[in-house]
This record gives structure tokens, C-alpha cells and sequence, in this order.
């Protein structure tokens, strides 16, 4: 950096005069830096500021572009996501959603159980996701999903249609989470389940970032108050718990905690 004085000559700065250049526009560039990520990626609120709900922080929502992560060769073997959907005892006819299908992992697996005659719904909030999805369904020659593209505050689920509504990993990314979860209750028929699939929260050897994990605690504290009650709960995964919810018609109101 060179200085031209009053003479026209130039002139090395001292290291007062550079900070003084510099500093001002290096707070300017990380401000504007972090509005656009802000505007990029709203739900992250990212550099230290992310979102709170009943004290647990919420996890930013996963991009599309980390897609092939969700096809990681061991996610078999951790995840039994045969075994998962065995336990559902889902019944051909069926409706099933599947609320942050991503790239249909769990979607084709389910399409195939309740078959022809039944129907998944594969919820996502990003259009990339759902594009992702579609070529894995394609590749199955699966049928009977239709994709829809939901909101952060809103899976777009039709009322009273759905028997099951299944989030692998993905509650603990809701933003909204009150508003997302009585949609998804209100998509479920009068007998309709809601299963949830979380990391253990209570367990620090489980390789995951603490707010893309959840404790038993920290699921029942929120869902219970949203109009469910706990019908079972399975431990047979290795690093995930398996919460199965039946909805319950006297709801009371919920708290202004977020």
C-alpha cells in the first residue's frame, strides 16, 4: 500500500495511517459478508446466531448441495432403514408422508409397501431435493409419489389423508417448529401416527454435532404440547432413537416460547 502526500510524492504509510485505511473497510466486507449469507441461507442465521426453541438450538437446514451425503455407503449398515420401515407396519392402500424426504432414501422403500393402491408424499423445502428424488424414482420405476414442495412453515399436506407421517432426521431442522408440526397434525387422519427419527442427544459417542442431535427429554418436551402422545419408542438403531406418535384430539395452547 502506497500513499501519495500533499507534494505529489509517494510515500510509504505508517502503520497507524494503514490501519486506519484498512480496518473500516474490513468491517464493511464482513458485514456485507454476513448479510449475504443471511439472505442466502435465512434459516442458518449462521457466524453464532442460530435460532432457539424451548433451549435447544435449531440445526440449520441441510443444503441440497451435501445430497450425496445422504447416499454415504455405510448409511445402511447404521441406519437399517429396512428394518425401519418393517417396523412401521405400513399396510398396502396406505398414505404416507415423508416430511424432509431429501433424496428419497426412505420415500421409494415406503412406496413400495404400501403399494399401487396407496400413495407417499415426499415432502421437501427445496426444489433441488425434489429433483434429486424424482431421478431416484425414476431409477426404481416407482410410481405412486408425488413430490410437493413445502415451506419452511408448511409440508403442504392435504387434511385428514395421511396414516403416517415419517421425518428421518429432520425435526431437528424445523425453524418453525410449532407451525410445521400442527400442518403435519392436521394432515394425519383421526387413528394417523407421526414417527420421528433422531440422533441420541444422550450420547456423546454418536459422531454428530450436537444441534443435529436430540434427547428423549428434548423430544417429548416439545412434541407432547403440540397434541401428541408417545405410543412406542424403539432402540434397535445403533446411534438413532425411533419415536412413534399418535395424535390426540384435545390439544392445549401452545406456550409464546420459541
Amino acid at each position: 500500500m502506497k500513499l501519495l502526500n500533499r507534494t505529489g510524492k509517494i510515500t510509504l504509510p505508517t502503520r497507524w495511517q494503514y490501519w486506519r485505511v484498512t480496518l473500516p473497510l474490513a468491517l464493511l466486507l464482513i458485514k456485507s459478508l454476513k448479510v449475504t449469507i443471511l439472505l442466502a441461507c435465512p434459516s442458518a442465521l449462521l457466524l453464532g446466531e442460530l435460532p432457539q426453541y424451548k433451549g435447544r438450538t435449531i440445526a440449520p437446514v441441510m443444503s441440497a448441495t451435501g445430497a450425496d451425503w445422504l447416499k454415504r455407503n455405510e448409511r445402511k449398515r447404521m441406519e437399517l432403514p429396512d428394518k425401519v420401515v418393517d417396523a412401521l407396519g405400513l399396510q398396502p392402500g396406505m398414505t404416507v408422508a415423508d416430511v424432509g424426504a431429501g433424496i428419497g432414501y426412505f420415500t421409494w422403500r415406503m412406496a413400495k409397501r404400501v403399494g399401487l393402491e396407496g400413495r407417499v408424499l415426499a415432502v421437501d423445502i427445496q426444489i433441488e431435493m425434489l429433483e434429486c428424488l424424482k431421478v431416484e424414482l425414476r431409477k426404481r420405476h416407482i410410481n405412486n409419489v408425488e413430490a410437493v414442495l413445502g415451506t419452511p412453515t408448511n409440508p403442504r399436506l392435504p387434511p385428514n389423508s395421511v396414516d403416517l407421517a415419517l421425518m428421518v432426521d429432520v425435526y431437528h431442522e424445523f425453524q418453525h417448529p410449532e407451525a410445521m408440526i400442527a400442518k403435519i397434525r392436521d394432515s394425519l387422519k383421526k387413528d394417523g401416527r407421526m414417527v420421528l427419527i433422531e440422533y441420541r442427544g444422550e450420547d456423546p459417542t454418536v459422531p454428530i454435532r450436537s444441534e443435529h442431535k436430540m434427547t428423549t427429554e428434548q423430544v417429548l418436551t416439545e412434541i407432547l404440547p403440540m397434541g401428541f402422545q408417545l405410543k412406542n419408542k424403539l432402540d434397535f438403531l445403533p446411534w438413532q432413537h425411533i419415536f412413534i406418535f399418535k395424535k390426540i384430539q384435545q390439544v392445549k395452547p401452545l406456550s409464546k416460547t420459541h
